[in-house]
């Protein structure tokens, strides 16, 4: 199968890519590297121009896409990261989805970002996952970002436009998930790939120190990072001769990674359902995480066992109680960090999970060619 992955978002595609091939499928991956991370790409469509240019960055990666199309036709499958490319705006988005579309025999889109349709949902319901949205909302206004996810009503028609004409909407968590039920694109949820044996597992030995450590995202409010820090605040007066906490953002991959080697414990998010990719990552290596592990976000994913991730809520003393937890229980941090290694491997092998969206790929091309028989 000759398969398009279009975008990149925490390197799930890479992953994704990693187990297709395995699997011996053709994967031509294009995107932007998503940014700082600088993910690997078998073409990468954005432009470096100068900080003055930066307005002019977007209609500038549309054309240099546009100007390489034939790259993004001819494939069994073209399947998108994210509605949107570049931009929040639906005149750069709408012609070149459609034209990949058009020129692809299945096309699907992939449910693992913040979308206008995502936020405009969560935001007006009274769960945990609000407030990743609100604070979505409120880093884009402190960054005087021109286009909002919320309220952006345009993009919200392109979004259920896209919903209409694609074979599939595949999402990866519960939280992208739960906003599409009544969608009839809609299919399973499919969890994040991970290609497991290049994550050499390492026993989380405890040095001098247990060393506690938060990425500090973009947008800090999403991920509750203001309550995390005070977690740490608290945590270092009162166990600072026996714990390092650490926060730090803005890493490339590589280095976020080379960091992981050192540290004993991950919090990722107060304010997920779900664990996200730099937390099962960190789970391969051995690591334990901290983050989402709410019962609805296991039982989309089909967790029948146990998570060994702990989970973290939006509450301050909670947080503190599950560092207090693993602080006092150190002797069993190699156990626990065996469990997680143990856990990625069951759900989230590369090559098994590439194998799921091979089935649903495969489903809508025999769909798309029954249905050619009979015109």
């Amino acid at each position: 199968m000759r398969i398009l992955l279009f975008g990149e978002f925490s390197g799930l595609f890479n992953c994704l890519k990693e187990g297709l091939v395995a699997l011996g499928h053709e994967v031509y991956l294009v995107s932007d590297g998503n940014g700082f991370k600088n993910y690997p790409s078998d073409f990468r469509y954005d432009i470096k121009i100068p900080q003055c240019l930066r307005k002019l960055s977007t209609p500038i990666n549309f054309l240099n896409l546009w100007l390489h199309k034939k790259r993004l036709q001819g494939f069994d499958v073209v399947f998108f990261v994210d509605p949107s490319f570049v931009s929040r705006h639906t005149k750069w988005n709408a012609p070149l989805y459609r034209y990949m579309i058009k020129h692809n025999k299945t096309s699907y889109l992939c449910g693992s970002g913040d979308t206008a349709l995502m936020v405009h949902y969560w935001i007006n319901s009274k769960e945990k996952y609000k407030y990743y949205v609100q604070g979505i909302i409120n880093g884009a206004k402190k960054n005087n970002y021109s286009v909002l996810l919320y309220p952006n009503k345009k993009l919200e028609k392109w979004e259920n436009e896209l919903l209409h004409i694609i074979d599939g909407y595949i999402p990866i968590w519960y939280e992208y998930a739960q906003p599409f039920r009544q969608y009839k694109c809609i299919k399973k949820t499919i969890r994040i790939p991970i290609p497991i044996q290049k994550y050499k597992y390492t026993p989380n030995i405890v040095k001098d120190k247990i060393v506690f450590f938060h990425g500090v995202p973009t947008r800090e409010e999403a991920k509750g990072t203001p309550i995390i820090r005070e977690a740490f605040r608290i945590m270092e007066k009162k166990y600072g001769d026996e714990a390092e906490f650490i926060c730090a953002g803005g890493l490339p991959f590589d280095e976020y990674m080379q960091l992981i080697s050192r540290v004993n414990v991950i919090l990722d998010d107060a304010n997920s359902y779900s664990i996200a990719m730099n937390g099962l990552l960190s789970m391969a290596k051995g690591k334990i995480v901290m983050g989402g592990a709410e019962s609805e976000g296991n039982k989309e994913l089909g967790i029948d066992g146990v998570n060994p991730v702990f989970n973290l809520t939006r509450d301050v003393t909670q947080i503190c109680n599950q560092i207090e937890y693993i602080i006092l229980h150190k002797d069993k941090i190699e156990e626990w960090g065996r469990s997680s290694r143990i856990f990625v491997e069951k759900y989230h092998d590369s090559e098994m999970i590439a194998q799921q969206y091979i089935n649903v790929f495969q489903k809508g091309l025999d769909c798309k060619n029954c249905n050619q028989l009979f015109l």
